[in-house]
């Protein structure tokens, strides 16, 4: 996530806090993390059991969707990639047979 000048960095790391601390109350989240990339950037990484985040995923949870809002109320999201096993994608692709 690039943060927009226009916005108040604080604000913009205090959302990424938030956005880590109710990303981890999800059931099926072992862990998540954002780190400054540079003066601008923050990215995230967030470690999940299959199924339990991203694409294809049943877990939703209004928190993160408020807090996810936040942060991309203060930046611009610049890349976005979604890394998992050789096991998550063998069964993600059994899953779609």
């Amino acid at each position: 996530m690039k943060w927009r000048s226009d916005a108040d960095r604080n604000a913009f790391r205090s959302a990424a806090l938030s956005m880590c601390r109710a990303v981890k109350s999800m059931s099926g989240i072992n862990s998540a993390n954002y780190y400054w990339v540079n003066a601008n950037q923050i990215g995230f990484i967030i470690d999940f059991e299959n199924g339990a985040w991203g694409p294809g995923s049943v877990n939703q949870d209004t928190d993160v969707i408020k807090a996810n809002f936040a942060v991309a109320d203060l930046s611009t999201l610049i890349s976005n990639e979604f890394w998992m096993t050789a096991r998550g994608g063998t069964g993600n692709y059994e899953i779609s047979k």
